[in-house]
């Protein structure tokens, strides 16, 4: 019967001119062809019929009494509404919003990733994420729906600039619970032979960035020459590469690891090794200016999808500019308008906003400086220890790339500068001279701004004033 029904409702659309098509928008909706016979046939030509033309029949009868009235109403079921409002939630990067269309338990299944997200949490994350990979220009278009009341299946496809990408087409299917909104989601984009996941979300997003802002290019070029350099090359630095496990070289990261921020020399701790005090010096300074970066802490607030900018800092002070470079190319990039310090995790403000920071720091690395000036006097004057130090950095790779460590830090420490700004509510062309002491007065220059730059507005400050 079945067979019959469908050969017959073909014949139906084929025999006539003006039979309906199929829409996308409409892709759930029966569709009505045209019969050869009307309905107002006489009941001695209906029982000449075979059974299947009755049941097609009394099918379109009851579609016309109960259901025509139905094809012209907007009205669609609770999946069908709340997915609709979601990709144009989504592609508006309005993610409250869209999450707003799910239910807190609400499992959400990306066969693109080895697990489901599970709770609107988890699935806050994953969309911010992926939101943050892809440039503004990409936006997801329904092709159709299938509307099943609280189940709805889509087809869809990317598109940059109205222009449809290839490879890019997907289908899914969505679950309402009786309230309205979304309790799972099962994606599956056209297939892959690997899972690849975060991992291909990430490389997308690395080249969505630089496509967006070609200037952040130039940390990524750099990174790859310095891991290139400082790490594998020979005869470029000084020294046997990492691989060669030089048993001087690590003996050296070894020393100055227990000697880190000098507090074991300092205090004559038994364990302290008796290390060239320039190349203390060095390490030292180079450590209180990665630490400096804390003070754009704000840059990794909560919501933001690069994430926490803590591990970063944690991270450069014991790979400087192999952990900076890459974060500089990742990073979110900031969108114009105020933060508060509400905005911020409590360490993030603690630490980030303290106005003492810089001069703290400031402070260590002149410290360490003078360290590697006067201290260890069996190392000699001033000009023997000199002498001795470029000695060691014309043969040693792991001095050398500290030398490298700070240069690339000189250049790349205003990097974060106007986005800081931004955030204070100082425009691109104000603070002039804010913005060359941090960006070309190396180490120093960024300690000054850390402790004389606008503090981040209190959104209870800005409610005050706006009641006034």
């Amino acid at each position: 019967m079945a067979c019959a029904i469908v050969a017959l409702c073909a014949l139906g659309v084929m025999v006539s001119p003006r039979a309906p098509m199929l829409s996308r928008a409409s892709v759930s909706a029966p569709m009505r062809p045209r019969m050869c016979t009307g309905r107002g046939a006489s009941a001695a030509s209906q029982a000449k019929e075979g059974a299947a033309v009755m049941a097609i029949r009394r099918y379109f009868d009851t579609w016309t009494r109960q259901g025509a009235g139905a094809a012209s109403q907007t009205t669609e079921g609770a999946a069908a509404t709340a997915i609709r409002r979601y990709f144009d939630a989504w592609n508006r990067r309005a993610m409250d919003e869209a999450c707003a269309q799910f239910a807190e338990d609400c499992v959400y299944d990306d066969t693109q990733y080895p697990d489901a997200f599970t709770g609107k949490d988890a699935l806050r994350f994953h969309l911010v994420r992926v939101a943050d990979a892809l440039p503004p220009t990409f936006q997801f278009v329904i092709d159709d729906i299938a509307d099943g009341g609280d189940t709805v299946g889509v087809q869809w496809h990317v598109e940059n600039n109205g222009q449809a990408l290839p490879f890019t087409r997907g289908c899914s299917m969505y679950k309402a619970n009786r309230d309205g909104l979304l309790i799972s989601g099962f994606d599956v984009p056209e297939p892959a032979v690997l899972k690849p996941g975060s991992a291909s979300l990430f490389l997308l997003g690395v080249a969505s960035k630089i496509i967006a802002e070609p200037v952040r290019a130039v940390p990524a070029v750099t990174w790859l020459a310095y891991v290139s350099i400082v790490f594998f090359s020979n005869g470029i630095l000084p020294g046997p590469d990492a691989t060669q496990l030089d048993r001087a070289t690590w003996g050296e990261v070894l020393g100055l690891s227990l000697n880190f921020w000098l507090v074991a020399p300092l205090l004559h701790l038994s364990f302290s090794p008796a290390l060239h005090p320039g190349l203390e010096g060095i390490f030292n300074l180079l450590l209180a200016w990665a630490a400096a970066f804390a003070g754009f802490l704000a840059d990794g607030r909560p919501g933001r999808a690069s994430g926490s900018m803590l591990p970063v800092i944690a991270g450069m002070q014991l790979l400087t500019n192999a952990v900076l470079l890459p974060y500089l190319v990742v990073r979110s990039p900031e969108e114009d308008k105020l933060v508060y310090a509400e905005d911020l995790a409590p360490v993030e403000r603690l630490v980030g906003e303290w106005k003492g920071l810089g001069p703290l720091l400031a402070a260590v690395g002149t410290g360490a400086v003078a360290w590697g000036c006067v201290a260890r006097p069996e190392f000699g004057d001033l000009a023997t220890r000199w002498g001795s130090l470029l000695e060691l950095l014309s043969a040693d790779r792991l001095a050398s790339s500290f030398v490298v460590d700070l240069v690339l830090f000189a250049f790349f420490q205003g990097w974060l500068v106007d986005d800081d700004l931004r955030r204070r509510g100082v425009a691109k062309e104000d603070a002039t001279a804010l913005r060359a002491l941090a960006k070309f007065v190396p180490f120093y220059g960024l300690c000054a701004y850390l402790a004389i730059r606008p503090k981040l507005p209190e959104r209870s400050a800005a409610i005050d004033e706006d009641a006034c």
